[in-house]
This record gives structure tokens, C-alpha cells and sequence, in this order.
């Protein structure tokens, strides 16, 4: 049976920029990298909304993305 190792975590912050030609909304993603494998789901998103109050644009979706290596 494989087992995963936490390698990195990456937080990315989608901000609604505005409405393109079509009237759909225009984002624009800002990530960033090496972010604590061990951070909550809570702790992430507490510091999406910190970011985002020096923002200029609202938030729009807060991701995290994690890397594993496989081990079997």
C-alpha cells in the first residue's frame, strides 16, 4: 500500500477585477508558495481575507493546492 508524504502547500487567491466585453467577470489569481503543509483549512482562509483587505479588488475563490511524494 502507497503512503503520501506532505511535501508543499500553495494558497492561490482568485480577485473578481471586473467584467470583460461580455459582461462576465475578468479575474485575476495571485499564489503563493510555500505555504505550511501542516496550515488549517481556517488558518488559510483567515490569511485569504487579510491579504484580501489590502487589496484593491474583492476575492473571489481562495484555493490551496498540496503536492505529495508517493511512497509504496
Amino acid at each position: 500500500m502507497a503512503n503520501q508524504i506532505p511535501v508543499s502547500s500553495t494558497l492561490r487567491i482568485d480577485f473578481e477585477t471586473g467584467l470583460n466585453e461580455k459582461g462576465a467577470l475578468v479575474f485575476k489569481r495571485r499564489t503563493f508558495s510555500n505555504i505550511r503543509v501542516e496550515a488549517t483549512a481556517d488558518q488559510l482562509f483567515s490569511t485569504a481575507v487579510a491579504i484580501t483587505s489590502v487589496q484593491n479588488y474583492p476575492m473571489g475563490e481562495v484555493t490551496r493546492v498540496d503536492m505529495y511524494s508517493l511512497i509504496g
